[in-house]
């Protein structure tokens, strides 16, 4: 997750400087009859829009690094480990933790984790909490 997050970090940085160089580049050759040096208008609106975009970098990457700003971790997160939420190297059954269970309640309980594992999107694209 972490290399996840800082190569996000390196991808976004290199689009901002990306925008700001191009936005430098157009007004440096763009700008002939009253130079880029006078600072016409179009070279301060551009000027005031590179601080902006520069700012909103900032402004992410800032909250990115934040610990208070990380997603908390889901309480129903073991359902959705491939083996049930049992660490590594260590098999577990639903019959062997039961003993004695009869088939229709093993199947009962094999359909209700399934549609545990089941996650469904609304509208909005976001997991439904029910």
């Amino acid at each position: 997750m972490p290399i996840h997050v800082y190569s996000g970090l390196f991808i976004f940085g290199t689009v901002i400087a990306t925008v700001l160089m191009g936005l430098t580049e157009k007004l440096i050759f763009a700008l002939k009859s009253p130079a880029y040096s006078s600072l016409p208008p179009e070279g301060v609106f551009t000027n005031t829009l590179g601080l902006l975009i520069l700012v909103f970098g900032a402004l992410i990457f800032w909250i990115v690094t934040r610990p208070q700003w990380k997603r908390p971790k889901e309480p129903n997160s073991v359902l959705f480990q491939p083996n049930g939420g049992a660490p590594e190297g260590v098999e577990s059954s639903v019959a062997m933790n039961f003993g004695n269970v009869d088939k229709s309640d093993s199947e009962l309980n094999n359909e209700a984790a399934a549609r545990k594992r089941n996650i469904t999107l609304d509208e909005a694209g976001q997991r439904s909490t029910m």
